[in-house]
């Protein structure tokens, strides 16, 4: 029961979730648990957190675009300023944004992700702000927003640019007040709650087009923050890929090793359309299927095997790829693109 949680806590229990159990939210909470638990001990231990333990975890990259980006991340982390990040889909916007929340000074409160693409008009407004019993069909109680749980923590915004103009400006009041008031209540509920937001559309042109509010656009931007796709920071990618490799060697038992050179130079030459998210399942799809030592060209996904064929054709006559296969791979391109939606 609720009460009981609430007891736990109050004798030291990190957090509690209500059944069915989430797995994405269980995994969340245990890594910042996790985290917490270790930067006690190194406070104890030390007095302080030390500098080197500023880390972005899941986080890799050498590239002088994603160095600059570590850099910009470790001046703004430790302060309440919100933070807009800007990028295609799958180049890890959220990894970013829960890297500066673990480094800030709300490390050890709630880091509350919600895709804002994903629900309706009234349903974000009541899982933002939250209801009271009865506001609507369905509100057998009360419920807390995300705005409360998220209190002296960090709220993530994802895909903030699809949030309905309606709902922006309720949006707004809240972030400019600190003030919630629960769907179909009046009793106001003040939060502290730093705001990360991200999106992968081009805020500046919504704002043009009148589709987002420049008022709510200069408040989540106060430092915005530009990660450039997977194919304009090839550099990063060999460095991903053994990070993806070790994440699934570990999860899976497998004894896969590394990459052949061949397998290597074509992962780091293809488009990677799907950016991170795409390369981490192609990786893990390989490991999976794989049964040699080091994973070799054989062990690509089709549609990284066809690039290879038909550029390889290309070097005879561009002619002489069929319009079939052309329109086949722009079709896979894009379903990885949208991760197969």
């Amino acid at each position: 029961t609720i009460d009981t949680c609430k007891d736990a806590i109050r004798h030291g229990a990190y957090d509690y979730l209500v059944k069915p159990i989430n797995i994405d939210q269980l995994r969340s909470l245990v890594e910042q648990a996790a985290r917490q638990v270790v930067r006690m001990k190194r406070t104890n231990a030390q007095g302080r957190a030390a500098d080197e333990d500023f880390r972005f975890d899941g986080v890799r990259g050498n590239s002088p675009q994603t160095t600059g980006i570590f850099e910009v991340l470790r001046r703004i982390a430790p302060t309440n300023i919100s933070v807009l990040i800007e990028g295609e889909s799958g180049t890890g916007k959220e990894l970013l944004a829960r890297a500066i929340h673990d480094n800030s000074n709300r490390w050890n409160k709630r880091f509350v992700p919600i895709n804002c693409a994903g629900f309706t008009e009234t349903l974000l407004e009541s899982e933002l702000f939250g209801h009271v019993k009865g506001s609507f069909t369905g509100a057998a109680g009360d419920r807390k927003g995300l705005f409360e749980i998220a209190d002296k923590g960090t709220l993530f915004l994802d895909e903030i640019g699809d949030m309905p103009l309606n709902m922006q400006a309720k949006l707004l009041r809240v972030i400019e007040d600190g003030v919630v008031i629960p769907v179909g209540g009046n009793k106001p509920v003040i939060v502290d709650v730093r705001i990360i937001s991200a999106t992968n559309h081009d805020i500046t042109n919504l704002v043009e087009e009148k589709k987002f509010r420049q008022d709510l656009y200069f408040r989540i931007k106060g430092v915005s923050v530009s990660v450039p796709p997977l194919r304009e920071r090839r550099e990063d990618i060999p460095l991903l890929a053994d990070f993806f490799l070790k994440e699934a060697v570990g999860e899976t038992g497998s004894k896969v090793a590394g990459f052949t050179d061949a397998a290597a130079n074509l992962l780091a030459s293809y488009e990677w359309p799907g950016n991170i998210r795409q390369l981490r399942n192609v990786i893990r799809t390989m490991v999976v299927m794989s049964d040699r030592d080091k994973l070799d060209v054989q062990d690509l996904p089709p549609e990284i095997n066809r690039v290879r064929q038909l550029t390889a054709g290309q070097t005879k006559s561009s002619s002489d790829i069929p319009l079939e296969e052309i329109e086949k791979q722009a079709i896979l391109d894009m379903l990885a693109k949208t991760g197969n939606n």
